[in-house]
């Protein structure tokens, strides 16, 4: 059956960590003592937190030493004697709302911003922090704001768009709406009551943000809040901002990073695009969004689709398709990247069962693309999709998923195509039959999520447990949302790589990922006479080293 080739890659690659940047600056002794801001607690810790190699602390756990009150935006637009009067009122109120307790940096909710004597130009920031319901806060970078804290827990409210606590901690929120870096990559909040830690790296006027061990913050330009036609600040101070409500600080360490690292840093970590179209709707929940970067080209391009992993249940559009952007667009492919609702969200909306949530929203999305395809300048039969982990998955029922398109619907979006040209995904879960799972992988316990079904207390059973004793019941869904159920002789050709070999009928380091579905995906396309690259250490006629190399070669192929 002839249809349109789409493209859907959805890689669910983990986010770099900052805490794997290079250590070069050397450790210094802190900075002497402030006497008129020291504020000693009876109930302080004498026990200094170690700094890690390379880092020097900023905060003595003791006492107020190296800190002052500064609140800038209340000084703003002041001068001469009355500016000295405001800065000298805020440093004598300092030590009335912040206290040190149990070694913490602690603050009432209220009073001036913890400011630094001391200015920093590039450097790396480590700290942790723990606050309150809805209290907000922040971390001025060089005195500007200001790296966002959320109540993450706060409902969107539609009529203020560009206030977005819901997507979590972590973004610039002081820089221009529909601007990457604004919003963080993806939600990591912890719980009310855990330590949050945050790793920032700061370099010219571009910061990395590591939130929780996830980079929420990928090398945006931070815009200077004073005066935007303005350079950033060269120097300045770290700033903690209070702001409604009680917030903790521990372990604040910093390394200044010197000229030479700043340079290669920044040389190897290029400045990723904004996109051409922001968070652009495709459904009514505030997830059903995507960003559109656009391919300058006097005819239509192919297109990429991507599709972020995290199980259906964490990660965020930037996760993987940022190493991918620059080739692509060199390469004349335009890129779309979809956000789409997790699985919990889905629940909540009704859907069952709650994996049809991120399959079908990634489908709508798809449809949604392919109706901009003339706005966009996009030819909409070269559309590719690509993913890891659990976008892959969705990418590969995309592939496979017999055509959603529905002409006689109302709306002409539904009227639009599903299918695609090629998938390139990696580490894909290839079957969501827990049958088929128990087979190729002994020790498989993924999949129970996806169909709502959760361990049994009472008995002391698993989630996968039950997912296997629940099978029979099920059958039709997994026929449904099952990859390798889907597959038919008119499929798209697909590739799919994996980091370790597989070990057929054998307990793996990581069942979830494992290269076992991959064979046994591989010889089931084979049988249906469907095109199948399977990559992984030591594999057999491979002839595309990585998901981008086929997805290049693929995407702009003679038809």
């Amino acid at each position: 059956m002839s249809r349109p080739a789409l493209l859907v890659c959805s890689l669910a690659l983990a986010a770099s960590s900052v805490s794997s940047f290079p250590v070069i600056a050397q450790e210094k002794a802190p900075p002497p003592a402030s006497p008129a801001t020291s504020a000693p607690s009876p109930a302080t810790s004498p026990v200094a937190s170690t700094p890690p190699e390379g880092f020097r602390t900023l905060f003595n756990t003791r006492d107020l030493s190296g800190w002052h009150g500064l609140n800038p935006h209340s000084v703003a637009k002041l001068s001469g004697e009355k500016k000295e009067a405001a800065l000298k009122q805020m440093r004598e109120d300092f030590a009335n709302h912040w206290r040190v307790e149990n070694g913490e940096l602690v603050n009432n909710g209220t009073g001036p911003y913890a400011t630094t004597d001391e200015e920093f130009g590039d450097y790396e920031l480590m700290l942790e922090y723990k606050t309150v319901a809805k209290a907000d806060s922040g971390i001025y970078l060089r005195g500007v704001p200001q790296v966002q804290i959320w109540d993450s827990n706060q409902v969107f409210d539609p009529t203020k768009p560009d206030r977005r606590p819901h997507l979590g901690s972590g973004g610039l929120f002081n820089n221009s709406s529909k601007t990457l870096g604004r919003d963080p990559i993806e939600l990591k909040d912890k719980s009310f009551g855990q330590w949050n830690t945050f790793r920032i790296k700061h370099i010219g006027d571009r910061v990395w943000v590591t939130y929780n061990t996830r980079l929420v913050v990928n090398g945006a330009r931070m815009e200077n809040y004073w005066d935007k036609t303005q350079p950033f600040p060269a120097k300045g101070p770290i700033m903690l901002q209070t702001h409604g409500g009680e917030i903790r600080w521990r372990n604040v360490f910093i390394r200044e990073i010197k000229a030479a690292e700043a340079r290669k840093f920044a040389a190897e970590n290029p400045l990723i695009p904004n996109p051409t179209e922001y968070d652009v709707a495709y459904g009514p929940h505030p997830k059903q969004v995507l960003h559109f970067w656009k391919a300058e080209s006097s005819k239509p391009t192919p297109l990429l689709f991507f599709v972020h992993g995290g199980g259906w249940t964490s990660g965020g559009r930037l996760s993987g398709v940022a190493n991918m952007l620059s080739a692509m667009l060199k390469a004349g492919i335009s890129v779309v990247s979809v956000e789409y609702r997790f699985v919990g969200e889905a629940t909540k909306d009704g859907v069952v069962p709650p994996v049809k949530g991120p399959l079908h929203d990634a489908a709508r999305a798809l449809q949604l693309v392919r109706s901009k395809a003339a706005e966009w300048n996009i030819d909409k039969t070269r559309i590719g999709a690509c993913g890891g982990s659990a976008g892959a998955c969705t990418s590969l029922w995309l592939a496979f998923h017999p055509d959603l398109a529905d002409p006689k619907n109302t709306d002409p979006i539904a009227h639009e195509s599903t299918r695609l040209w090629c998938a390139a995904v990696l580490g894909a879960q290839t079957s969501l039959d827990p049958q088929q799972m128990k087979e190729w992988m002994p020790n498989s316990s993924y999949g129970a999520h996806a169909f709502g079904i959760t361990g049994d207390p009472v008995k002391k059973t698993s989630s996968f447990a039950e997912f296997h004793a629940k099978r029979e019941t099920i059958l039709p869904w997994i026929a449904e949302y099952s990859p390798y159920a889907l597959v038919t002789s008119d499929d798209p050709p697909i590739y799919m790589s994996y980091s370790e070999a597989p070990a057929m009928g054998q307990n793996q380091k990581d069942p979830t990922h494992s290269a076992n579905f991959g064979v046994k995906l591989q010889e089931h396309c084979r049988t249906n006479n469907v095109p199948c690259e399977l990559v992984y250490p030591g594999a057999p006629e491979v002839k595309h080293a990585t998901a981008q190399d086929y997805l290049l070669e693929r995407l702009k192929a003679e038809k």
